[in-house]
């Protein structure tokens, strides 16, 4: 295997936590890095699973002499693993695979875009033979009860028929509350503090994928929200249908109390009463952004979540070439970030460093170098995103977004007056 001495301790970190989140397991793996430029693949560490010694990267760099070692049924679980790595997305898999000794392993792959290297994946692969065969024996053994109590973090399982939860370890039951021999839970109860959207799109997702990674907020059975790093699984099991949530809290630090968002002055709300276009409204706030101008230009985009797009309008020098209905895709989108993780800012401290396609579509070739973000909700769905750009790498952070935040707040009930009445435009599908 081609040996690269050097890896970024976050990335290593990232990885790690999120194997044990998903498995329960700390067991030793191989950490591999694949630049999807280049189309090569480097392994970080020296890590060797014994009996899959050289047979590690025949699974990951040669296709056919993958498909020699891969169990049948698991072959088409393999090539979803490498369509999600080429498309950059995150993916765990369980697989099985037949090393040169013969005997078959139960193989677990996770991976990630590299939150450090832009177009390249980072990823592990570890055998949890001896995981899956103790799942297996408890399976065939025992109820879900005990099948949950294998793992140390929060874990519950939901029947899809009756969306309640049917099984949860011990770690659960002590964290959040549930406990399905006492009483029924309900999960939209513990979903109850996500926006209907985020769920929905969650459900589109497992629908089709039958997975999900993210963040949830979970509310306890002492009415507390829990903010968790979930993992969602469609699980069958003696005919029933049902989803496997494994969670990790999120622990948050103290945060102060905001400062006042500073008021628009008399001179920029008149001028957006009688601003007559987008372009008209971005100028205004531009104009009057704090004496400090970090902002160099500044764009507000329209969200069509319904038909998969968004419509962006710019304002600044880097934007004088974009054109009025400068459309982009929904996926790959500052929305859609915003969407997915329940965000109520945005801040990109170096897009030369990001893995968004709209960064690299939108704004690195004109020159942006950061941004922040502000969305608006209009009956708890996604409309319009304003965006404060600069020229220059980490602009904008927590110590320096309060008067934005307050510019934009000002821009949001001029709009309906200028693109038209959000209910009747913009309702989702």
């Amino acid at each position: 295997m081609n040996q690269t001495p050097h890896i970024n301790d976050s990335a290593f970190d990232f990885l790690l936590q999120s194997f044990a989140a998903d498995t329960g397991a700390t067991l030793p793996a191989v950490i591999w890095r694949a630049d999807l430029v280049k189309n090569e693949i480097n392994f970080l560490n020296e890590h060797v699973i014994p009996g899959l010694e050289e047979g590690v990267a025949q699974l990951l760099q040669d296709a056919a002499g993958a498909e020699e070692m891969l169990a049948e049924d698991d072959r088409s679980v393999f090539a979803r693993f490498q369509e999600r790595l080429h498309q950059r997305q995150p993916v765990s898999e369980v697989i099985r695979a037949r090393g040169r000794d013969g005997v078959m392993r139960w193989l677990y792959i996770l991976g990630s875009p590299d939150p450090e290297m832009t177009f390249c994946y980072i990823g592990l692969l570890a055998d949890c033979t001896s995981l899956a065969n103790a799942i297996l024996k408890r399976g065939s053994q025992a109820g879900l009860a005990e099948h949950v109590e294998l793992f140390s973090n929060p874990v519950f399982m939901v029947h899809v028929g009756s969306r309640q939860v049917v099984a949860a370890n011990e770690a659960a039951r002590i964290r959040l509350g549930i406990d399905p021999d006492e009483r029924q839970t309900g999960v939209a109860d513990l979903l109850a503090g996500n926006p209907d959207a985020y769920l929905r799109d969650i459900y589109e997702r497992l629908l089709f994928d039958l997975s999900w990674n993210g963040l949830l907020e979970i509310r306890t059975a002492t009415g507390e929200t829990l903010a968790c790093t979930a993992r969602v699984r469609a699980y069958d099991r003696d005919g029933r249908h049902l989803l496997w949530f494994s969670l990790t809290p999120r622990h948050q630090a103290a945060v102060a109390e905001p400062a006042a968002r500073p008021v628009l002055c008399k001179d920029g709300q008149r001028r957006l009463k009688s601003a007559k276009s987008l372009a008209d409204l971005l100028t205004v706030i531009l104009d009057h952004q704090p004496e400090t101008g970090r902002a160099d230009a500044a764009l507000l985009s329209q969200i069509f979540i319904s038909k998969g797009n968004v419509i962006v309008t710019g304002v600044g020098a880097a934007f004088k070439d974009i054109q009025k209905n400068n459309t982009h895709p929904y996926p790959g989108s500052i929305a859609e970030n915003i969407v997915l993780y329940n965000l109520d800012h945005l801040i990109v401290e170096d897009t030369s460093k990001s893995i968004k396609p709209i960064d690299w579509a939108l704004f690195i070739p004109h020159g942006i170098r950061s941004y922040f973000a502000v969305p608006f909700f209009h009956e708890n769905v996604l409309r319009d995103v304003v965006i404060f750009c600069s020229t220059t790498p980490n602009a904008f952070s927590p110590d320096n977004i309060q008067p934005y935040l307050g510019l934009a707040e000002s821009l949001w009930p001029h709009l309906p007056r200028i693109v038209g009445d959000l209910t009747q435009q913009r309702t989702p599908a």
